[in-house]
């Protein structure tokens, strides 16, 4: 009978000729097709965590969950929403977009970190979003930073894009902060969700250069 240690490597060969990795190159991205987003790398990066700052209500973090949801339903990958004060309003955006998308109704930011660190280790997803907009600045505060790196880990193996919607910067592990700093004004509503989205505009608060030039 063979060592254990020869039977392991056997298993091994086996699985790498059945199951071989698929290799992972720093900047890739999932493309948005939402310009305010996009030019800065062509898309959320994956396999990294992307902070979306709401600074000011009505801003344009619903518009932009419900871009990626779109794209992700039109691509075929699978999403999470992560909804941290259960407010989200399923109503709002056509059903067929929805179908795809795991959505996780939080009552506290306690669970919806927890959410969120199992979902970010879920290979089979391309997108979690993990919404903090409703979140006060106390609750905030007392997230450790360790906690942060913890998603930004578990989102590099998944490859996964990891957004978190905040309202203010908080998240210290984001590889890029966007800030939404303009919200919508009352003539808005006469607007169609494609021509608002057109017409986001994003700062870029950080950037880490250390990914962005990695080839």
């Amino acid at each position: 009978m063979p060592p254990a240690s020869e039977k392991i490597a056997s298993l091994r060969h086996l699985l790498d000729e059945r199951f071989p990795c698929v290799p992972r190159h720093a900047g890739r991205v999932l493309p948005t097709e939402i310009s305010a987003l996009d030019h800065v790398r062509g898309g959320l990066p994956l396999g990294a965590v992307t902070e979306l700052v709401c600074s000011q209500p009505s801003s344009g973090g619903h518009l932009i969950l419900a871009r990626l949801f779109a794209l992700t339903r039109a691509q075929r990958q699978r999403a999470a929403l992560i909804d941290a004060a259960d407010c989200f309003d399923p109503e709002s955006l056509p059903k067929d977009d929805l179908v795809h998308v795991i959505w996780v109704r939080c009552q506290t930011i306690a669970q919806a970190l927890q959410a969120a660190d199992l979902l970010a280790r879920d290979a089979n997803l391309r997108l979690v979003c993990l919404d903090l907009r409703y979140a006060s600045s106390i609750d905030l505060r007392k997230i450790p930073n360790s906690q942060w790196y913890r998603l930004q880990r578990a989102a590099e193996p998944a490859d996964l894009a990891l957004l978190v919607l905040t309202p203010h910067a908080c998240v210290p592990s984001a590889e890029i902060r966007f800030v939404l700093n303009h919200s919508h004004t009352l003539a808005s509503i006469e607007e169609e969700r494609p021509v608002l989205t057109s017409q986001l505009e994003a700062s870029v608060d950080r950037q880490r250069r250390s990914i962005a030039t990695a080839g």
